[in-house]
Parts: structure tokens; C-alpha cells; sequence
């Protein structure tokens, strides 16, 4: 198997490549669809979060609710603050909180960026049938919440395969690989 075709075909039979390229592809459409906007899909992420139920969040419990450090979480908002998009200022319910809220601009951006965004994911879904879509989107976000509640084993032998052949498993390794 020497030819490229054959070399392409053994890399779309691992799920890491193929998954790696359908992100990189739906990346890139997401950010043309989003330029007109001045966003990133990560700003237009923490726009949605800020703007879904009208809770009064702070940065801290913005990048817990996301799942973002707190460095990346203060950098977007500042980004989105330099935009006009957010601000932060004392929470209305309890002084002693600072909380970050959309602005009127921020509304309408979040808005238009957020259909944008649909629009962008359906022209990537489009060569699936309606039916398919949504079983790829159930499937991923079982995945999803199966490895970010960590219920989901983080190593698991491969029939046929010994699961101590990387160099950090063998004995006396210089740098072991954490066990579940």
C-alpha cells in the first residue's frame, strides 16, 4: 500500500484522523461564517452562555459553566469588553459580586453570529440526511458528557494487544502514564 489513495484510505479508518479533519473542516467554516461578525466561535460560545437565561454570571462561574481555565476565560472577556460586546460591572443583586453582561451590542452580535453559526453547521452536516445528522450530534454529545463526567475509562486494552507497550507503561520508565 504504497500508492497516496491507499495511504489515505488507511488514515480514514482511525477515528482521531477523521475526527481531527471534520473539526478542522467545520472550524474553518465557522470562521468565515463568523468574520463578518468579529468573532471567534469560542467568543460567540461565551456570548451564548452570557446571554441564555438572563442569570447574572460571573468570570469564574462563566469558565466553570464552560469548562475554560480562568486565564483563557479573562482574556475572551477582555476581548469581547474591547469589542463592545460584554462588560462587567457590580451584580444588581449582590454588590460584593462582579458580573459580565451582554451589551446592546453584544445582543444583536450574538444574535446574527449565532445564525450564522447554524447556518454554517448545517452546510457542514448537509451531505447527511436529516436522520443521520442528529444521530451524529446524539452520539458525539453521549461521548461528550461520558468523558467530561469521567465516567468514561480513560484507557482500555485493545483486543490482541498488551495495554503495557507504550515506553511510559514499561517497568522502570522514566516517565509512567497514569492508571485510571
Amino acid at each position: 500500500m504504497t500508492d497516496e489513495a491507499g495511504l489515505a484510505d488507511l488514515l480514514t479508518q482511525r477515528l482521531g484522523y477523521l475526527m481531527k479533519h471534520a473539526y478542522l473542516r467545520l472550524a474553518d467554516l465557522l470562521g468565515a461564517a463568523l468574520a463578518p461578525y468579529d468573532v471567534h466561535p469560542k467568543e460567540l460560545g461565551v456570548l451564548s452562555v452570557i446571554g441564555a437565561d438572563g442569570a447574572e454570571r460571573s468570570q469564574n462561574e462563566l469558565a466553570s459553566e464552560i469548562g475554560m481555565d480562568r486565564t483563557t476565560m479573562v482574556s475572551v472577556i477582555d476581548a469581547l469588553e474591547g469589542k463592545g460586546l460584554v462588560e462587567r460591572h457590580r451584580s444588581v443583586r449582590d454588590r460584593r459580586r462582579n458580573v459580565v453582561t451582554l451589551t446592546e451590542t453584544g445582543i444583536t452580535c450574538l444574535r446574527e453570529a449565532d445564525r450564522a453559526r447554524v447556518e454554517a453547521e448545517a452546510a457542514f452536516l448537509a451531505p447527511l440526511d436529516e436522520d443521520t445528522a442528529g444521530q451524529l450530534t446524539a452520539a458525539l454529545r453521549t461521548l461528550y458528557d461520558a468523558h467530561a463526567t469521567g465516567s468514561a475509562p480513560a484507557r482500555t486494552a485493545v483486543p490482541g494487544q498488551d495495554v503495557a507497550v507504550c515506553p511510559g507503561d514499561r517497568p522502570g520508565s522514566a516517565t509512567p502514564r497514569p492508571k485510571d
